[in-house]
């Protein structure tokens, strides 16, 4: 049993009703300080789900786990607006699921993958939403059923790569390619070390232009998590090829790390920060840089606070800089705050703090400039909250 999960030994078996909410309409302009403003709460409250940005601009997020609800798991799925701020119910997915992991394909639909159902086991089911039709379809399953924060990533000539994991039996290496034409998973090389709970950044590609990975081929760095060898996450990165299909080791972080926040700069370099670090779990402030061109790291200023369960909370801002809302400071201590990474100068400052706590939680950029949606997480472990928060950029000093 993973360490995000353990609240459900304590679970309340009492359905709770969600806590009333103050809509605020969304308001767009950019100050000349960064803000946060609490926006229109989702129809579910909600924890370790996916939220994909649509061909559209607006985001779909889809299942979770709400340990002080009956069920914990759900298949539920809804869609913000970005025009309007509001959220409409979308259809359900056809199995139950949290720590799943989500794809939007090149046609505009998702593929959802894995994640653990009722009773905590990790599913090798997946599914496709079709934005146009309203519609969910199962599609093939995997060979090895996979949760939490396992790699999914867009590949070349309509394919999907999907690594690593919790399995019925422990950590995965295993890898494996979803093929859109024929809807079958087919094995490829394992990774070196198992991982689960780890972070995944594509590299940009040689001699792109910024913002352009190529289509001809991809590089995906995965990084951390934790192994079978015991509870202490491990230090070590590898990075996929495409054109390969091979794994090959790159330098090891400074410290082992798992649920940390990857966040890829302008400039190509990779950023993590937070973690996990051992089985309490401790969460770190550390930060430290990856140069894919070195293959090294090179550590950075520390953040203002530790956060744990921020991998799907680190963004980077149409300004370059880095926003890292949330977490966990110690187990199951989810806050507020948020942090501010500016790779000019090289250090973080305090980016002020959300309407409430969360851990688990997503984040996007919305388009237009829009502002950065922060969408639900647990907010007082077992329970999540529905709650939304609008982070909008400004000129802090």
């Amino acid at each position: 049993m993973t360490k995000k999960f353990v609240v459900v030994f304590i679970a309340v078996s009492v359905l709770l009703g969600v806590a009333p909410y103050v809509l605020v309409p969304p308001a767009w302009a950019k100050s000349t300080r960064s803000s946060w403003e609490q926006a229109n709460p989702m129809n579910k409250a909600r924890a370790f789900f996916v939220a994909t940005e649509l061909k559209d601009g607006n985001i779909l997020v889809a299942g979770g786990f709400d340990g002080t609800s009956n069920p914990s798991f759900f298949a539920d799925s809804e869609i913000y607006d970005r025009h309007t701020g509001s959220w409409k119910l979308a259809a359900a997915m056809h199995v139950a699921r949290a720590a799943h992991v989500a794809v939007r394909l090149e046609d505009g639909r998702v593929l959802v993958i894995g994640g653990y159902t009722v009773g905590f086991n990790p599913l090798s089911s997946a599914e496709i939403y079709d934005p146009s039709t309203n519609m969910w379809s199962l599609t093939g399953s995997m060979n090895d059923a996979r949760a939490e924060d396992f790699t999914a990533e867009l590949l070349p000539g309509h394919k999907v790569l999907v690594a690593g994991g919790f399995g019925k039996s422990g950590v995965l290496k295993s890898a494996e390619i979803y093929g859109e034409a024929s809807g079958t998973w087919t094995r490829t090389s394992s990774m070196n070390v198992e991982r689960a709970e780890f972070a995944t950044v594509v590299l940009r590609g040689e001699g792109r232009d910024e913002g352009n990975d190529g289509d001809d081929n991809r590089r995906i760095l995965v990084i951390g998590g934790y192994t079978n060898a015991g509870p202490i996450p491990t230090a070590t990165a590898e990075i996929f090829d495409s054109a390969t299909e091979m794994w090959t080791l790159t330098g090891s972080m400074n410290i082992g790390r798992a649920d940390e926040a990857a966040v890829r700069l302008r400039d190509g370099r990779i950023l993590v920060a937070g973690a996990a670090v051992d089985s309490v779990p401790d969460a770190t402030a550390a930060a430290e840089i990856f140069d894919p061109d070195t293959g090294q790291w090179a550590t950075t200023a520390s953040m203002t606070s530790p956060r744990d369960e921020v991998e799907f909370a680190g963004v980077l801002l149409p300004d370059g800089r880095v926003l890292v809302p949330g977490g966990f400071t110690a187990l199951d201590t989810p806050v507020s705050s948020a942090d501010l990474y500016d790779p000019k100068s090289r250090t973080w400052t305090q980016a002020g703090s959300m309407s409430v706590s969360r851990g688990g939680h997503a984040v996007l950029v919305l388009r237009g400039d829009r502002g950065v949606l922060v969408m639900g997480g647990l907010n007082s472990p077992p329970a999540a909250t529905a709650s939304v928060d609008i982070f909008h950029e400004g000129e802090d000093e």
